[in-house]
C-alpha cells in the first residue's frame, strides 16, 4: 500500500475526473452505435466488447493523467507489483467463495426487493455460440476487473486506507463499487467489494484482487451461456 502522502480533495478529483471521462465515452459510443435505442437482449457481443474497451480505457487514461499530476502516481502507488507466491492461486480460490456468497446475498435481495437484473446480463444472457463466449468472456474477466481494481481498489481503496481504517475504507470503496453497478444489484456487488479489498490488502498486488473478480465473472459468464436460451 502507499504512504500517507495523496492530498484527500485530489484523490476525488482524480477518481471522479476518471469516472466521468469512462462515462463520456461510453455515452458517445451508445449514441455512434444507436445501442440507446435497442433492447438489450439485440446488443451484440462486438458492441459490448468495443464499449468496454474505449470506455474503461478513457477511465484508465483520465486516472493515470490526473494521477499522475495531482498525486504524482507511478504504477507500484496502485498495486502494480509482484504477487507473493501463491497469492493469485489463493486468490482465485476466494474468487469460487466470493462468487457463491454473491449468489446467496443476490437471492436474499431479490425475495426482499425483487429481481432487477443489470442491462449487461440480460444483454450477455441473450448471446450464443464460441465466439459470442470469448468476446463476452474478454469483457467480463479480463477488461472490466482489469480496470474496475485499479479504480476501485487501486486508487479509492487505496487513498481510503491510508487515513482511516481498513473496514471502512473496505466499506466505502464497496458501496462505491455496488453503486456503480446499478442498485439492483448493490446487495452482493457490495458483499463482493469487501471481499476484493481484503485480497488487496492481504497480498499487496493489485494482480490478486483482479484474479479474484476475474474468476468471479468467469463463472457467472459461463454459467449464463450454458443456461437454456428463451
Amino acid at each position: 500500500m502507499t504512504a500517507l502522502r495523496w492530498s484527500a480533495p485530489r484523490l476525488a478529483v482524480t477518481a471522479i475526473g476518471s469516472f466521468l471521462a469512462a462515462v463520456l465515452v461510453s455515452t458517445a459510443v451508445v449514441l455512434a452505435l444507436g445501442m440507446r435505442s435497442k433492447a438489450a437482449q439485440l446488443r451484440t457481443p462486438e458492441e459490448i466488447l468495443l464499449l468496454a474497451l474505449l470506455s474503461d480505457g478513457a477511465l484508465l487514461l483520465g486516472l493515470f493523467a490526473l494521477g499522475r499530476v495531482l498525486l504524482r502516481l507511478r504504477l507500484g502507488d496502485l498495486g502494480f507489483r509482484r504477487p507473493p507466491p501463491g497469492a493469485l492461486r489463493t486468490a482465485a480460490w476466494i474468487g469460487g467463495g466470493l462468487w457463491l456468497l454473491s449468489i446467496l446475498v443476490n437471492a436474499l435481495q431479490i425475495q426482499v426487493f425483487g429481481a432487477d437484473p443489470q442491462p449487461l446480463i440480460v444483454t450477455v444472457g441473450a448471446h450464443t455460440g464460441p465466439a459470442a463466449l470469448v468476446m463476452d468472456l474478454t469483457t467480463g474477466a479480463v477488461v472490466a476487473p482489469f480496470a474496475e481494481e485499479v479504480l476501485f481498489r487501486g486508487l479509492i481503496f487505496g487513498g481510503l486506507a491510508q487515513r482511516i481504517p481498513f473496514a471502512a475504507a473496505a466499506a466505502i470503496s464497496a458501496l462505491l463499487f455496488a453503486l456503480s453497478h446499478g442498485l439492483g444489484v448493490v446487495a452482493p456487488i457490495f458483499v463482493l467489494g469487501l471481499g476484493l479489498a481484503y485480497v488487496y490488502a492481504r497480498s499487496g498486488s493489485i494482480w490478486a484482487p483482479m484474479t479474484t473478480h476475474a474468476v468471479v465473472n468467469a463463472i457467472s459468464l459461463l454459467l449464463l451461456f450454458a443456461a437454456p436460451k428463451a
